[in-house]
């Protein structure tokens, strides 16, 4: 078969309670190591609400026809650029998988991450739809598609779009393509910053972030590309700060790379493996600002997880990094595309104000408490998904 479907997967038996049918795309959601930590929070958070009885079907992998595959190979070859994420005929195998664990298990309720599976699915009931970028949002961004396949994906996206009854989304940016764009309804629309998701073992006790920056800065990077999470605009940071007089350490995670003067690349972390995630979140104990000078990001889980630590972030206003980030409440937001030295001459302004660097790290783990971690936003989704129940 063209897909890969897991057994339905039966989380809770409460009677009476309301069905939610969770399709999975080609991800695991169940494990914390895989694409979309979001995926990860939404999924173990609304198995948890007593009022929904969760099902989940998939992941969902396709795999191509031989003429499909040749066609898709040499399309590759003659422009150097991918055509399309999901191939056709598995979007319409995995539609008929959707559509069967509907008439199945008879959901109230379907949700879903993603929209390429949802395309060839027959909704006749609730769907609710978590966007955290669209095709349109993000397509200049990401280069290795040719103009012909966002054609293609926008159009499938759209489907999805216009089928859900509400979307969930982590940003005003997005929340305003949405609209715009695909145009949806306003009050179709949902928007929370994106949470993260911190075993309470690991989440530090409020007043042990009342730190203060040592005779060393230290500077947090978190990101697995280094073009696209702005890695060589980190470390220009580092290099400038410390030629003007600042002594910066750089520690980079999430990713391999060679060390330079004051600059460390500390590698990938398995977050199912107890001894890494312990290692990965003492990162954030240590650090005194999260430098986060992505080219393009819809979200930020990163900036989410800082928050817990009373961290706080500097990042520019790209995608939709300005909703993840408070601008002078919980870190520093500057323009898109800000240079080197615009953080910089912001970092050293914020190290010489220690009253409002402190104020940075309350704010930030207050937001977290409130609205950043998965428990909160759990409560939230649950509600939003019964705005669309009869």
């Amino acid at each position: 078969m063209c897909f890969n479907q897991k057994s339905f997967l039966k989380e809770k038996d409460v009677g009476l309670a309301m069905k939610l049918l969770y399709v999975a795309g080609r991800w695991d959601p169940t494990i914390q190591n895989e694409y979309s930590g979001s995926d990860y929070g939404a999924f173990h958070m609304l198995k948890k609400q007593a009022d929904f009885d969760v099902v989940m079907v998939g992941p969902l992998e396709g795999n191509p026809s031989l003429i499909e595959k040749f066609f898709l190979q040499g399309y590759g070859v003659l422009t150097k650029k991918r055509l399309i994420k999901y191939y056709p005929s598995c979007l319409r195998k995995i539609g008929k998988a959707i559509n069967q664990a509907v008439k199945d298990h008879q959901p109230d309720v379907i949700f879903s991450k993603y929209s390429s599976p949802m395309v060839h699915v027959d909704i006749d009931r609730p769907f609710v739809y978590m966007c955290d970028s669209t095709i349109q949002w993000a397509k200049k961004y990401w280069r290795e598609f040719s103009r012909l396949g966002f054609d293609i994906m926008e159009k499938w996206e759209a489907k999805s779009i216009q089928k859900s009854d509400r979307i969930i989304t982590f940003s005003e940016a997005n929340a305003k393509i949405i609209t715009s764009t695909y145009h949806k309804e306003p009050e179709q629309v949902r928007v929370m910053p994106i949470p993260a998701y911190i075993p309470a073992k690991y989440l530090p006790l409020k007043g042990s972030i009342n730190k203060e920056i040592g005779k060393t800065l230290n500077l947090l990077l978190v990101g697995k590309r280094f073009n696209l999470r702005g890695i060589d605009i980190a470390i220009e940071v580092t290099q400038k700060l410390n030629a003007q007089g600042v002594n910066t350490k750089l520690q980079i995670v999430g990713i391999e790379g060679e060390d330079q003067e004051y600059v460390s690349f500390m590698g990938v972390f398995e977050k199912e493996n107890p001894q890494q995630i312990k290692s990965y979140f003492d990162f954030f104990r240590v650090a005194d600002l999260l430098i986060h000078p992505s080219r393009f990001h819809s979200a930020g889980i990163v900036i989410s997880e800082a928050s817990a630590f009373g961290l706080p972030t500097i990042t520019n206003a790209v995608g939709g990094l300005a909703t993840s980030v408070q601008h002078d409440q919980t870190g520093i937001v500057l323009p898109e595309g800000s240079s080197p030295q615009a953080y910089v001459d912001s970092i050293k302004r914020l190290i010489n104000d220690s009253d409002r660097y402190h104020q940075y790290r309350v704010n930030a783990r207050n937001r977290f408490d409130d609205i950043l971690n998965w428990e909160k936003a759990g409560l939230r989704f649950a509600q939003i998904i019964k705005e669309v129940l009869p």
